[in-house]
């Protein structure tokens, strides 16, 4: 019997914003009746993120206009995420052969609002140093 797993990694990228490196990774959950896509952000070292795209993980897409969608392509809004004086609109760009994540900036004030308004903000965490 064939199993598959229910939980996936879908997009994920490495970007750079005031001098520190974040990972994004979407976590896909899903089975009958349950579909769960958080972006969860990842702090990481400079070594950590030197590794990383060495090992392949891609740079995130920034764009200075929010992605739309097309015949065949999803876009969703997942996260906003502010760290000190940067602030981004964090979207999902998804097809057939693409599962991209795109940081729109934004701006702090900007940012805010959206929270103060109920938008979810990105859970960021600290990568474990080893």
């Amino acid at each position: 019997m064939a199993t598959t797993s229910a939980v996936k990694i879908g997009a994920r990228c490495i970007f750079k914003v005031n001098g520190r490196f974040f990972l994004i990774a979407e976590i896909e959950a899903k089975t009958t009746g349950v579909e769960i896509e958080p972006d969860v952000i990842i702090r990481l070292t400079n070594d950590q993120a030197a590794r990383l795209l060495a090992g392949g993980i891609k740079r995130c897409q920034i764009s200075s206009t929010k992605p739309t969608a097309s015949p065949g392509t999803k876009v969703e809004f997942k996260c906003i995420f502010i760290d000190g004086n940067k602030a981004f609109s964090i979207f999902d760009v998804e097809n057939s052969t693409r599962d991209d994540a795109v940081l729109v900036p934004i701006t702090v004030q900007r940012a805010k609002t959206l929270i103060a308004r109920g938008v979810r903000r990105c859970t960021v965490i600290r990568s474990r140093i080893q």
